[in-house]
């Protein structure tokens, strides 16, 4: 337990300033240039997340598990990492940059767009998920803060220095990009690299858990998670005005402080439960854990929805008229810590599919509702929207822990045991 909070205090510092510093970036174009500005802002970083996610396929978590399982494979398993990784990072980018040109983006939009989508590159080359498997939580803690604080403060420098603002936020979000791939790169070289040694797992294993029919569901999975957390950003762009864009994404922002502290917790676990045993105590422990984190997430929300107005112009200046979009988003404070802790159980234990079903299922229900609500009440249905996903998304990935045997003590290759009926 006390490496547990070690982990979590090292990786949340690092964390906590990275998204503090984004969340003050978005405080300050908000106050200096208007809630239009900072939709076009949110929107280039929410269609570079797809392209981020799209890049990555699932490898991330993967690499970082057969990591935690055994360190010595790690130059290995960055091999195959690597290769995927660049193959589909050239399809992603190429995708969205055609996106950005040519698809249902508002014209003042499109430039930076595509600055953002480009930015993506260097994160094909990223070792944070060898940091991770390898519980290097401190370096890990502090490569986040270094690409978060860079990012702000280049972007704070150039635009008081030019007298311009999209363009000098594009440029620093693709150099904080670039600085952070390599530092990584320098530490694996200089720190963590050590001679390979026997292992349990063979090359032709590690390019076994690696192979695409391994990897595409997981990073199906990640890119559906994705689009049911924020692709009413992308929807609400298409079907009504970078300003609704901006308002909704104020009182997003605000929920993903508090989701972005949760994840830390989720994050440290991940390697921890890639290595536990299962049995009884394991399963007791995980619904004890639920009932816990579902009355805390509902504690938090109840304070939110008290205290909307004062939040929002404390943040912003403003309130945006966006009192009971904070209320209603709210809601998913508590669905969200649930749905988070069965995700990451479910991965950490190799039920990919599991989570790629739950993903899916949510995905799904969010596009059609949004393609519903958004056309008559602009960002109020797209939060309605979000809540609602999130309730689909709990209840599949609460039924699969209970179907599944997630704490068998062999639990732990999607392949050899989805087939397996007995209960949780």
């Amino acid at each position: 337990m006390k490496k547990l909070f070690g982990s979590i205090l090292r990786l949340g510092t690092g964390e906590a300033v990275s998204r503090l510093a984004s969340f003050g970036l978005y405080a300050y174009v908000s106050r200096a240039f208007g809630v239009e500005l900072l939709g076009i802002v949110a929107l280039s970083q929410t269609i570079a997340g797809y392209v981020t996610l799209g890049t990555d396929q699932g490898l991330r978590m993967i690499g970082a598990r057969l990591v935690a399982k055994d360190a010595s494979m790690a130059p290995t398993i960055m091999r195959h990492v690597l290769k995927k990784r660049l193959i589909s990072c050239a399809v992603c980018v190429s995708l969205g940059s055609a996106y950005a040109l040519w698809g249902p983006v508002p014209v003042n939009a499109r430039s930076y767009v595509l600055g953002f989508v480009l930015a993506v590159i260097p994160y094909a080359f990223s070792l944070d998920w060898l940091a991770w498997g390898l519980d290097h939580f401190g370096w890990l803690g502090v490569w986040r803060a270094g690409v978060g604080v860079l990012f702000v403060l280049g972007a704070v420098a150039a635009i008081r220095l030019s007298g311009t603002t999209l363009l000098p936020i594009t440029i620093a979000n693709g150099a904080s990009a670039v600085l952070g791939a390599v530092l990584l790169w320098a530490l694996w070289h200089f720190r963590w690299q050590s001679p390979q040694s026997e292992s349990q797992y063979q090359n032709s294993e590690v390019a076994n858990q690696l192979r695409w029919g391994a990897v595409l569901p997981l990073g199906m999975a990640t890119i559906l998670n994705l689009m049911f957390n924020n692709f009413d950003t992308v929807m609400l762009a298409a079907m009504t005005s970078t300003r609704e864009v901006g308002r909704y994404n104020a009182v997003y922002k605000i929920l993903f402080v508090i989701f972005g502290a949760y994840y830390l917790l989720m994050q440290s676990l991940y390697p921890k439960l890639s290595r536990a045993e299962g049995g009884r105590q394991a399963r007791r422990l995980m619904i004890y854990a639920l009932v816990a984190l579902g009355a805390f997430g509902g504690c938090i929300s109840f304070l939110i929805a008290i205290w909307a107005r004062p939040i929002l112009h404390l943040v912003y200046g403003s309130d945006f008229n966006a009192i009971y979009l904070l209320r209603l988003l709210s809601l998913a404070i508590p669905l969200d810590f649930c749905a988070a802790l069965l995700g990451t159980v479910l991965v950490s234990r190799g039920f990919d599919r599991a989570v790629l079903r739950g993903a899916g299922a949510a995905a799904l229900c969010n596009v059609l509702i949004n393609l519903w609500l958004i056309p008559r009440f602009s960002a109020i249905g797209a939060a309605w929207a979000t809540v609602i996903s999130y309730g689909v998304l709990l209840f599949v990935l609460g039924t699969s822990c209970l179907v599944q045997p997630i704490f068998l003590e062999r639990a732990r290759s999607s392949g050899a045991v989805e087939t397996v009926s007995t209960p949780a």
